[in-house]
């Protein structure tokens, strides 16, 4: 699920994408595919909270259930 800003800057305003994965790794490539440009913001723009928690290790197994939301990165401190 691609939160604002994301769901218009490389999705066409889709606010799902169904796209099989069975990381984070590959789920980037795969949403790299749809929305050229993605994969290189996602590491410095994107947060990945996956069936409701923050995930920092992309190489996380993910399920064909698992939930993904796009989040946008906060920056500060």
């Amino acid at each position: 699920m691609p939160l604002a800003p994301f769901d218009t800057e490389f999705f066409a305003g889709q606010e799902t994408l169904d796209v099989p994965a069975g990381t984070i790794f590959e789920l980037v490539r795969a949403l790299d595919a749809i929305g050229p440009g993605f994969a290189q913001k996602a590491e410095t723009r994107i947060a990945f909270a996956v069936d409701g928690a923050l995930v920092t290790d992309w190489s996380s197994p993910l399920t064909a259930e698992s939930e993904v939301l796009l989040v946008p990165r906060l920056a500060g401190g």
